[in-house]
């Protein structure tokens, strides 16, 4: 029994503290925050300036359906030809990428390709680090495949390394598909609330801003100073953020910076994507969480934000766990007086909780002046159960590899808009 009672505390307190994170940013978001944060537009805007070098790296694996599409909007980014290189890194893909690749190459001279044989190793951690390599910028940009860069986009995300602090850049992530169905919809809903509050709380109040691996920009010597991309993780920008921030480097959140991408259109395909965030995220959580709490260089509230964004992935399997046994233990009436008490203390927490992302959709959606698009808000809870049963999948397949000492596969998220 005491075993299963520290699971239900460890459970309310994650909880209560993940919950009062979302309702805290909500409010900081809520109470003018954006205006704020749309201040930074005009820094960006044009002006005669001495642009650093940059190279976009696009990790390709079998991305036919939306290459040509990524590409068009690259080779028409607003950026000096002679300071920009794209890097195309074909991985080992089995359909028509590297040859989409190789004819964008042929008719602009600003696009490289690298083609990595079945031999090189897997992940796109090592398919990024292998672009990285034939590259020489000062600045190192991200984005996947599906990505569409509006003209704009580069420089809005190459502006904050004027200062010398700044390591890496992060811009907002918007759904491109977002009309195609109920689950689209409801992932949209989730990306307002993860960027347009969460992500934007972080920077105003100075915590920990994430670095999302695409639509993100790279100082190369701070790469290097932090030990470059690592290899085995599939959470590779989790893991480089907090070597960022352990390296003294400041991460800047740009919500202006938009750019628009494809979500999963069905539950299988998002069930698969959740479950390799939760693998990487948690691989991260073991690795870091020590290092977070012991940092010297972080305030308190830092070192609670790095914290709470490493357990994100943990507190389903804790919550499931909890509600899974507790729930039949007191129902068939096993006298436990603690476990009695914790169990009366999660239900008003679980309801305390469970409106928390309602709360930051809401808000977000006001502030992005569309509030129309909580129509279907009612319906959150069916993409928000999903996501809690792929977490919990996630963590038993770490569980699961780190004992046999398998590793992970480039799991990649199916596409669907057409070629």
């Amino acid at each position: 029994m005491i075993v299963l009672e520290s699971v239900v505390l460890l459970a309310i307190l994650m909880g209560l503290c993940l919950a009062a994170r979302q309702y805290a940013l909500a409010w900081r978001v809520a109470t003018g925050a954006i205006g704020e944060c749309r201040l930074q537009l005009e820094h960006c805007a044009e002006k005669d300036r001495d642009w650093p070098t940059v190279s976009i790296l696009v990790p390709v694996h079998n991305e036919e359906r939306v290459l040509e599409g990524c590409l068009s909007a690259m080779t028409a980014l607003d950026y000096p030809a002679d300071k920009l290189t794209i890097v195309v890194i074909n991985d080992r893909s089995t359909d028509r990428s590297g040859a989409i690749a190789d004819a964008f190459a042929a008719r602009d001279a600003r696009i490289k390709v690298l083609h990595r044989d079945r031999m090189a190793r897997p992940g796109k951690a090592a398919a990024i680090a292998d672009g990285t390599a034939i590259t020489s910028s000062e600045i190192l940009v991200l984005f996947d495949a599906d990505y569409l860069p509006p003209p704009g986009l580069l420089k809005e995300l190459v502006t904050p390394f004027e200062d010398e602090k700044v390591g890496a850049t992060m811009g907002r992530v918007v759904p491109a598909n977002s009309d195609a169905n109920v689950l689209t919809r409801l992932l949209d809903l989730e990306r307002r609330a993860g960027y347009g509050v969460d992500q934007t709380g972080r920077a105003l109040w100075n915590l920990l801003p994430q670095f999302g691996g695409t639509v993100g920009g790279i100082r190369r010597s701070a790469l290097e100073a932090v030990g470059g991309w690592r290899m085995g993780h599939l959470a590779e920008d989790t893991d480089l953020t907090f070597r960022l921030v352990f390296g003294g480097w400041r991460i800047a959140y740009l919500s202006h910076a938009r750019c628009h991408e494809e979500v999963p259109e069905e539950y299988a395909s998002r069930f698969r994507q959740v479950r390799r965030w939760s693998y990487g995220h948690n691989q991260c959580l073991f690795e870091h969480l020590g290092s977070v709490l012991r940092s010297p260089q972080l305030s308190f509230a830092q070192k609670l934000d790095g914290a709470l964004i490493l357990i994100f992935y943990l507190f389903p399997a804790c919550a499931l766990l909890s509600t899974g046994v507790a729930v039949p233990l007191l129902a068939f009436g096993i006298d436990d007086t603690c476990l009695g008490v914790l169990w009366d203390l999660f239900e008003p927490l679980l309801a305390f909780a469970v409106l928390a992302p309602y709360t930051q959709v809401m808000v977000a959606a006001r502030a992005d002046g569309q509030r129309h698009v909580i129509r279907v808000l009612p319906l959150l809870f069916t993409s928000a159960s999903l996501s809690v049963l792929a977490s919990v999948a996630g963590l038993a397949l770490l569980a699961r590899n780190s004992l046999t000492g398998l590793t992970p596969e480039w799991d990649k998220t199916r596409r669907y808009r057409a070629a």
